[in-house]
């Protein structure tokens, strides 16, 4: 399955979830946490598709959302994504 040809239904978004940084700007390296941890873990990550209802966000939009939330799935090549209902986007960044 190809993230570019699936299409999100209703008020869901699918986030293509940015890669994990391994060292910080500074030089510092960051430990492999495998994933979401911690009250209040989010993501960031581009919106690769976009359902009928949803308001606010389009399809290109780099966006923050509940790391808990959604379904994951994992398309060909590894590309690792987020099917989340609209209400768990919480910023559209810039």
């Amino acid at each position: 399955m190809n993230a570019d040809t699936v299409q999100a239904m209703g008020d869901r978004v699918l986030v293509l979830a940015d890669a994990a940084e391994s060292q910080t700007k500074g030089g510092l390296f960051l430990a492999s946490s495998g994933g979401s941890s911690g009250p209040g873990s989010n993501v960031t990550g581009k919106v690769a598709s976009v359902g009928e209802a949803v308001k606010g966000v389009k399809k290109g939009d780099k966006v923050l959302i509940n790391g808990f939330a959604g379904t994951e799935v994992e398309f060909e090549g590894g590309v690792k994504g987020k099917f989340v209902n609209s209400a768990d986007v919480l910023a559209v960044l810039s």
